[in-house]
């Protein structure tokens, strides 16, 4: 036993007891730890997301800037963009613009498609209608919900992201940029070419 401090006194010890069973506390303590192990399932961590992989050389255009080119898409891709740099459309009406396809055009009446039903608006529509024929195109429109294959988003995405492969061929073509990378083990971070 160890000697206390000067001025230090000594607390009395009780056993403690299980008040079930009567029995000392190391006892129950022992019963307890002999009770079965319950299984915990371990999470296994997925492999990264694909923001967060390395960027391949030339990487793949995603399906939102895929478009397949129809026979209206260019005149209406070319009615949007002057629209929009006119300053004509704004906000829901541009959207709707954006993401729709011209379908078919008969006369005064024009035709669109949207895959959203929330861009299908009734003040959109009529801010578009009004829009289209103050530039001299469509007095009536109709808007129909359905599949897009070619709208001016899709077509301005598209442009883009080849653009930006462009670019990168650019970049990891050139002479200086593949020694520096053959000789020194430089990288590109991926995201930081940018088409100019």
């Amino acid at each position: 036993m160890q000697a206390l401090p000067q001025g230090a006194q000594a607390l009395p010890v009780r056993e403690t007891q299980d008040l079930e069973s009567n029995r000392p506390h190391a006892q129950t303590v022992h019963a307890r730890a002999a009770t079965e192990f319950v299984a915990i399932p371990v999470r296994v961590a997925p492999e990264p997301g694909a923001r967060l992989q390395a960027m391949p050389h030339s990487t793949p255009v995603p399906a939102s800037a895929r478009y397949t080119p129809t026979e209206e898409g260019d005149l209406w891709h070319g009615t949007v963009q002057q629209l929009v740099a006119a300053e004509a459309i704004t906000a829901l009406v541009r959207e709707l613009a954006l993401q729709s396809q011209l379908v078919a055009r008969d006369a005064g009446h024009w035709l669109l498609r949207v895959e959203r039903e929330s861009l299908n608006q009734p003040v959109a529509r009529e801010r578009l209608r009004a829009a289209l024929e103050a530039a001299g195109h469509a007095t009536q429109i109709s808007v129909e919900v359905g599949v897009v294959i070619d709208s001016p988003a899709r077509r301005n995405a598209a442009a883009a992201a080849e653009r930006q492969r462009m670019a990168e061929d650019i970049v990891m073509n050139d002479p200086y940029v593949q020694s520096l990378m053959r000789d020194y083990g430089a990288r590109i971070v991926p995201g930081s070419i940018k088409p100019a």
